[in-house]
């Protein structure tokens, strides 16, 4: 374990991640640019996941942390 990293708390008060909220994950657009014929292109936004950076992939945060 780290320094920076903070012990879970098994029988303590957990909060859920408000920043993923409890999904693990955050979804980052991505714009993309296809194209369909030679006349046409076509712009669609897709989601890439990454981790969340507040909770680390836990989905939730030892002790109660206020959103600030």
């Amino acid at each position: 374990m780290s320094d920076n990293e903070e012990p879970d708390l098994a029988g303590g008060p957990n909060a859920l991640c408000f920043t993923c909220g409890g999904l693990r994950k955050l979804s980052e657009p991505r714009i993309y640019v296809v194209q369909a014929t030679e006349d046409m292109q076509t712009g669609m936004t897709m989601a890439e996941w990454r981790s969340c950076p507040q909770c680390g992939g836990k989905g939730h945060l030892s002790g109660l942390h206020p959103p600030a």
